[in-house]
């Protein structure tokens, strides 16, 4: 039923739960995981007018933090007896994911409710909100 699982990660509390789910359901259906971790390149905070504004990052610390993440979710999947693979993706989140779900032929993605985004995140829409009303795959969200 589903025969490749994405896990989008961001090391909260909640990606962590998304991925012990995922987890379950691939021991259960024989799934290929696929965990993936976007790096974005600037953070976004709401100007007076309400529109975003971009602040560059240090990309190569939070690429090494991304591969940090995804070292560790490798590390809780021990064992998983099915084809599994990280990815490290760069850009806006929702988009990205949405993107790797369509393009990678994948059967459902696991999502944790809420990450680790701020109120820019939340004044100009939530990643897990953008990909639930967005992806044209089955969307399982994790609490």
């Amino acid at each position: 039923m589903f025969e490749k699982i994405l896990v989008p990660l961001d090391g909260s509390e909640m990606a962590w739960r998304a991925l012990e789910q995922a987890r379950a359901l691939g021991e259960k259906f024989s799934s290929e995981i696929t965990m993936m971790h976007v790096v974005q390149p600037y953070n976004t905070i709401p100007s007076i007018d309400g529109s975003p504004l971009f602040i560059p990052r240090d990309i190569d610390e939070i690429q090494q933090t991304g591969k940090v993440l995804l070292a560790q979710a490798e590390e809780k999947m021990t064992g998983y007896q099915f084809p599994m693979e990280t990815k490290i993706e760069f850009g806006y989140p929702a988009e990205r994911i949405l993107n790797m779900a369509e393009e990678g032929t994948f059967g459902l993605v696991v999502i944790g409710h809420r990450g680790l985004s701020g109120i820019a995140e939340f004044l100009l829409g939530g990643v897990v909100s953008r990909v639930t009303q967005h992806s044209k795959v089955p969307v399982l969200i994790v609490k």
